[in-house]
């Protein structure tokens, strides 16, 4: 599917629920995904929506993995590099558990019932325990 297909499918979705002209939406659109990733690289790294998430960047340390493969047992050393994550607010989360829309609940608006949402700005890198560095034995009568 072209890019085009893509915003002109989420445009018709946007104008069937909300009744806004398709033009408008459709000119719209790019503007507001624009400024999304302006604020996530140049921006303040933090882009929190009421009514549904918080997208964040956070930073990935330099790291070592072990990396087991055709017999060989090796550890690497990840570079540091930045990530994108998404926490979804609480509410959201229950939404796609229980797989219902609910419609009285709209992005950037306070539910009466909904928690705050919280900054999530400060969102880190869990990091994991050190990398185990015993010899793990081969599945096939080692």
């Amino acid at each position: 599917m072209q890019p085009k297909q893509y915003l002109q499918r989420l445009a018709a979705d946007v104008v069937k629920r909300s009744g806004i002209a398709r033009p408008t939406v459709e000119a719209l659109l790019p503007h507001v995904f624009d400024e999304i990733r302006y604020q996530l690289t140049e921006g303040n790294r933090c882009v929190p929506i009421e009514g549904f998430g918080t997208f964040a960047v956070i930073d990935m340390p330099e790291r070592r993995r072990r990396y087991t493969y055709k017999g060989k047992n090796e550890i690497r050393v990840i570079p540091p590099m930045k990530k994108l994550k998404f926490a979804p607010t609480k509410n959201m989360k229950r939404e796609i558990d229980a797989g219902r829309y609910d419609p009285t609940r709209k992005s950037f608006s306070h539910h009466p019932q909904d928690p705050k949402i919280r900054k999530r700005c400060d969102m880190q890198y869990n990091r994991r325990s050190e990398v185990f560095l015993e010899h793990v034995p081969e599945a096939c009568g080692d």
